[in-house]
């Protein structure tokens, strides 16, 4: 499988005010660094719980041979379950072995498609995140990507209990 970014968030969790009056500094000079910062906080954020935060599009392909102990595909009864990386997710935009359209469902963070396409190439087209905009974001990843953006801006090392109950752990 390979996962690739094709549209990232056209913003970032936080402003640059929010940082600054939360760092306390007053002066523009380091704005382009904090600005940096901000990005790396909200990947970091990302990385750790295994979730797109703010809206962002993703292109999966997978190639046979399917593993059959996957966690990310299984073929169980007459469907083939596609659980999609970086939930939650918004939209499914499509689903295609090679030109052709596949039929599918969504369930939660799932695709379900035809078992009959086990062991075919499959490209999915997707976007996933909480929403688009940072009030979308729940208050405790906000909070994390901010205190994030502090331990990096205070070049100490990051720690973030308030992640544990938004990890996505998968069982196979």
């Amino acid at each position: 499988m390979q996962l690739f970014l094709k549209t990232p968030p056209i913003q970032e969790p936080l402003t640059l005010e929010e940082v600054k009056t939360y760092l306390r500094v007053s002066s523009d000079q380091e704005e382009e660094y904090l600005s940096s910062l901000i990005t790396s906080a909200r990947a970091y954020v990302e990385n750790v719980t295994g979730r797109a935060l703010l809206k962002q599009q993703w292109l999966m392909q997978i190639k046979p041979p399917y593993p059959r102990a996957s966690p990310l595909i299984k073929c169980e009864r007459e469907n083939l379950e596609i659980d999609l990386p970086y939930p939650p997710l918004l939209e499914v935009e499509s689903v295609k072995t090679g030109m052709q359209e596949i039929p599918f469902m969504i369930e939660e963070n799932k695709a379900l498609l035809p078992s009959s396409f086990w062991n075919k190439e499959i490209t999915m087209t997707y976007w996933a995140g909480y929403g688009q905009t940072p009030d979308s974001l729940p208050p405790d990843l906000k909070l994390a990507v901010l205190m994030a953006t502090r331990f990096f801006y205070d070049h100490q090392k990051v720690d973030l209990p308030l992640l544990r109950p938004f990890k996505v752990f998968r069982i196979s």
